[in-house]
């Protein structure tokens, strides 16, 4: 009697055990369905702003999620096959670009393709470093509540780091 217990339970076990082994992310629910909005850009694993040359304190704070008057927002559209969502993307602000882009849910890579960009402020020197990251962008991390695109600078890697638009 033991023995036929324990065989239903691995019956009724089997479907869960076999389909919970997905290590890809969501990348639908990940980029789709919500505008980013960029917090800053930073070296990897760091915590404030990357010091580009040229880009004073007074740029970056006005780029302040709270308090800054300048900002750069991205949406993605697109659609999933296979782990790999490709589609548009629009970028608004400070910053204004769009074109296509690409990102696999298993290996985690990113790529855009910049069809236009440009800086709507002459006297904002942050912006041709935004156009740079998001153009330069190989690799993410992230869920529906951060994303961190992450591209090489002079031999670091930067990331730049968006949080949801409310």
């Amino acid at each position: 009697m033991a023995k036929g217990k324990w065989g239903w339970l691995m019956v009724l076990l089997l479907p869960f055990l076999l389909g919970s082994c997905n290590d890809s992310d969501d990348v639908q629910k990940i980029f789709t369905g919500k505008t980013w909005r960029m917090t800053y850009i930073v070296k990897k694993n760091e915590y404030s702003w990357y010091k580009f040359p040229g880009v004073d304190e007074k740029i970056l704070d006005s780029y302040n999620p709270l308090t800054g008057t300048r900002y750069f927002k991205v949406e993605f559209t697109g659609s999933t096959e296979n782990d790999i969502i490709s589609g548009d993307f629009v970028g608004s602000g400070a910053v204004v670009m769009n074109g296509t882009w690409q990102a696999n849910g298993v290996d985690n890579t990113f790529s855009t393709r910049v069809k236009s960009s440009s800086v709507k402020d002459s006297k904002d020197t942050l912006g041709k470093f935004i156009i740079e990251a998001m153009t330069k962008a190989t690799s993410y991390t992230g869920d529906e509540h951060n994303l961190y695109l992450y591209f090489e600078y002079n031999a670091e890697t930067l990331c730049i780091v968006f949080t949801p638009d409310k």
